[in-house]
């Protein structure tokens, strides 16, 4: 038996905030201003009686007298529609409150014999897949102990916590883990699945680390593949893939072996990072253990060869997986999908839909929104509503995901009534928008300079119970930078932050651009200054931002000093941090050190683009070196740039008429204009 104090003592973890903040104490819980976990164990109240101290899952059937009036709680009696909700347990359904309440009251009026908790686990189990009805499983929960005596046993535990996965209540979590203790039984790994999970959810990944390596085993108690691989996912999510691997490592040397979930979530963190290559590695190493690849790897490594815009490669991958006996799912041929629509091969697309259709798939409403929104971007609106038609006509209702895609597309046109409209018709087809769907709203609001507006879309989802996120609260703060409003950007930060989000790389990269725009760059450094202090790296983008707000103010050295030091921090300069550069030494004059630093970027391996060419052009014409300028137009045409509107109008500013001539009908023969 361990207690609760030194329980608590324990499970503050190394890196959890202090005490009176913390997220893993067991003394006190909120929940709806009272503590549930105290609520729920009063301590007026004896020992449970009704507890047992080994693992309890629920049995697929249950024992019951063929007389009780609850034969057809797991499917055998009763009038229609008890058979119904009853069987709706057994099949292992979701239900609804209405029928958890019917259900509830029935097991209650039972006296002969009475109900016992595994039949009410099966209620709160059914409330749970249904997501949306967790805090009913809390409510119904203290009553049951706390007004008709029946305490929980492992299973019911093991259910509370996954609704506080569900509720992202952490903390809450760990007051039923003190009490599950406190009560004496025997500690396994599933109970500790669902907290790894809700810390891993909210980014406390050292502390899921600390809790599997550390506290589990002084508990007694073993980790197994699942609490193993929640971990790695946690990390995998958050892109430390290299530490993942160690735990892969710490597992393995614990004697305790892998899975095909564990393999696939290494797979899909080594994808989505675009190293395919060690994907394939982590897929020879699981072949060679004897796991053999299932639909999921496959359709990650598509998924991976898709964003990286290797299609040829991805369907190689599925005619392997087809001819070996590995039937693709509509995830797999979904991805394919996209991949293929985000290189605007919309035909090609609509080929696999039909592949897909003629094997046997139904496409379902993600492969048809998916269509719907390449189409769209694509500026191919008709085409985008024929197959929102044929949707219909095929029974699938648009759901959340496909009227934000709608929304997107009439935002990105420009026409924010019409997005208007469809959120309104969205709202009576019974749709509840979410979080995207605002975000989606006030981004094209904010882009057409509308941020009065985007702020009053942002009181609206807030007064619907829709939380904003970073990504609603970065938009805003873009909307109101770039109208040269950095004041009430800084508002929104605040008002971010007093929600409890924290601020990303986007954020300060917003911020940083804002400041650079309205020349305060001390004020930039500042931020960079607060970013790094948080633990954010600055990427490429707060950096070229930095630099091209230093080479505006002719800070050409600084600027230089600054690339350096992105360097030394493992942060290398791109296509734009270079043209940057070489603009601020063009517009000062120094064309001899922009083109060395030209020779520099390309020695490096970054190719010059179109903008690059145009700022030399422009830079060389300004000094006169008109004749230098043309040789940078041809180089810029041998190499396959095709010469834009900005390259013509920076030439005639400075060519004669006759030249101009010449140029305009190169660039007519090369179907420019």
């Amino acid at each position: 038996m361990v207690c609760a104090i030194s329980l608590a003592h324990s499970f503050s973890l190394s890196s959890s905030p202090s005490p009176s903040k913390s997220q893993s104490s067991f003394k006190f819980v909120s929940h709806r201003g009272l503590s549930l976990v105290r609520y729920a164990f009063p301590q007026s109240k004896s020992q449970p009686h009704r507890i047992t101290n080994k693992p309890n899952p629920p049995p697929a059937t249950t024992n019951i007298p063929s007389n009780s009036k609850f034969d057809g709680l797991f499917g055998k009696t009763g009038k229609p529609h008890q058979q119904h909700r009853k069987g709706k347990l057994r099949n292992g359904n979701a239900i609804s409150a209405q029928e958890a309440h019917h259900l509830f009251e029935e097991l209650l009026a039972n006296k002969n014999p009475p109900a016992d908790i595994r039949q009410f686990n099966n209620i709160f189990s059914a409330l749970v897949r249904n997501k949306n009805l967790s805090n009913l499983v809390f409510s119904l929960f203290i009553r049951l102990t706390q007004d008709e005596g029946i305490y929980p046993d492992d299973y019911t535990y093991l259910i509370l916590m996954k609704c506080c996965v569900q509720r992202n209540q952490v903390s809450l979590m760990f007051g039923f883990l003190g009490r599950f203790l406190k009560e004496g039984r025997n500690t396994n790994a599933h109970i500790f699945s669902p907290i790894l999970e809700g810390l891993c959810r909210e980014n406390r990944i050292s502390e899921a680390t600390i809790m599997v390596l550390d506290k589990m085993p002084k508990l007694g108690c073993q980790p197994d593949v699942v609490t193993y691989s929640i971990v790695i996912d946690g990390m995998c999510k958050r892109g430390e893939i290299e530490k993942a691997m160690d735990i892969l490592d710490e597992m393995i040397s614990n004697g305790c072996a892998p899975n095909v979930v564990t393999y696939n979530t290494l797979i899909d963190g080594f994808s989505k990072k675009g190293e395919i290559e060690k994907a394939m590695d982590i897929i020879d190493d699981m072949i060679s253990k004897g796991h053999e690849p299932n639909v999921v790897t496959c359709s990650i490594l598509i998924d991976g060869l898709c964003k990286k815009g290797e299609i040829e490669k991805a369907m190689y991958i599925l005619n392997d997986m087809i001819s070996k006996g590995c039937a693709p799912n509509v995830v797999t041929y979904n991805t394919l999908i996209d991949g293929l629509g985000k290189r605007g091969e919309i035909e090609k697309a609509s080929d696999i839909l039909d592949d897909m259709i003629s094997k046997g798939h139904e496409p379902d409403v993600v492969t048809y929104s998916i269509l719907i929104k390449w189409m769209y971007k694509k500026d191919e609106i008709e085409k985008a509503m024929d197959i929102l038609d044929n949707m219909i006509s095929k029974g699938h209702e648009p759901d959340v995901i496909t009227y934000s895609i709608l929304i997107d597309g009439m935002c990105k046109k420009g026409e924010i009534e019409k997005a208007m409209d469809i959120l309104d018709d969205m709202i009576s087809k019974g749709h509840a928008p979410d979080v995207v769907t605002y975000s989606t709203l006030i981004d094209g609001m904010c882009k057409k300079g509308e941020i009065e507006k985007a702020t009053d879309i942002l009181d609206k989802m807030i007064s619907k119970g829709c939380a904003p996120n970073v990504v609603t609260y970065n938009t805003l703060m873009d909307g109101f930078s770039k109208k040269g409003e950095i004041e009430k950007a800084m508002d929104i930060l605040d008002d971010m932050i007093s929600k409890g989000h924290e601020p990303d790389v986007v954020t300060y990269s917003i911020l940083i651009d804002g400041m650079c725009k309205k020349d305060e760059i001390e004020k930039a450094m500042n931020i960079l200054d607060d970013m790094i202090s948080k633990g954010h790296e600055p990427d490429v983008i707060t950096y070229s931002t930095l630099i091209d707000g230093m080479c505006k103010k002719g800070q050409i050295e600084k600027a230089m000093d600054f690339v350096h030091d992105m360097i030394s921090k493992g942060v290398e300069p791109n296509v734009v941090t270079y043209s940057t550069l070489i603009d601020g030494m063009c517009k000062k004059g120094e064309i001899d050190k922009a083109i060395d630093f030209l020779n520099s970027m390309i020695s490096k391996g970054h190719e010059p683009n179109v903008v690059t060419y145009n700022i030399f052009i422009d830079g060389l014409c300004k000094n006169g070196e008109i004749d230098l300028a043309l040789n940078f137009l041809n180089d810029m045409i041998s190499k396959g740039h095709v010469p834009n509107d900005v390259t013509y109008n920076i030439l005639k500013s400075f060519l004669e008429p006759d030249v101009l001539l010449r140029i305009r009908g190169l660039f007519e023969e090369r179907e420019i204009h």
